[in-house]
């Protein structure tokens, strides 16, 4: 049984996913900080934003959006734990991931659809 041909990865979609990424988590956490709680914060920046930055990341390529938003996701990991959320590493893995989950859902919703 062969495995049909999937369709190339396009480095646009990788770095649509690295930027969402890095520019969501950003904006809820410098916009949020003085209204929300810590541990609202928290959610909203480790896992909401990279919900929604990978389900973005699936709709702009149309095709494969889980790796995309893996690949994205993973390049984001190092600057979000430098930059963004200085020293917090555990925040930084957990908004890759995230951003990995998002876009596989949505592809996986896409395909149904």
């Amino acid at each position: 049984m062969s495995q049909p041909d999937r369709p190339p990865l396009q480095w646009t979609g990788v770095l649509f996913a690295l930027a969402t990424n890095l520019f969501l988590p950003t904006a809820v956490d410098t916009l949020g900080a003085p209204w929300l709680g810590a541990g609202l914060l928290w959610g909203l920046t480790g896992i909401g934003a990279p919900l929604l930055a990978g389900a973005l990341t699936a709709r702009y390529t149309m095709q494969r959006g889980g790796m995309h938003a893996f690949l994205g996701g993973l390049m984001s990991v190092p600057i979000l734990g430098f930059a963004v959320f200085p020293g917090n590493w555990q925040l930084a893995i957990l908004a890759g991931a995230f951003c990995t989950l998002g876009g596989a859902i949505t592809e996986l919703v896409m395909r149904r659809g």
